[in-house]
């Protein structure tokens, strides 16, 4: 997903990333929008470092330890696939409820 997201956004003239845990620290998130943002510029970047921080990061920790409630064992590993869907999701209002969708640029 992030590179689709990276496909999408390049080019454009402005992009915002949101660092929504840890009060805007969370490290996961910094990593995510880090790497994202490098591969908008260099398709061919890697995303090793940034999987790296994001797997040491505090909220990684807890969710392997089973601190989280509602988290499963297999959160991390699965937040840690770079590229696990095609596509980039794109966020609307459907009445009341935010969805995501997926979004394929065309």
């Amino acid at each position: 997903m992030a590179t689709a997201t990276a496909r999408v956004l390049r080019g454009r003239d402005r992009v915002t990333f949101v660092v929504t845990g840890e009060d805007g620290r969370a490290e996961e998130d910094l990593a995510c929008a880090q790497y994202i943002a490098r591969v908008a510029t260099e398709p061919e970047a890697s995303a090793a470092e940034y999987a790296r921080r994001a797997a040491g990061s505090r909220a990684a920790t807890e969710l392997s330890a089973g601190v989280r409630a509602g988290s499963h064992a297999d959160d991390v590993a699965l937040c840690l696939e770079v590229d696990r869907f095609p596509f980039a999701v794109r966020a609307g209002w459907d009445g009341a409820s935010l969805v995501l969708r997926p979004y394929e640029a065309g």
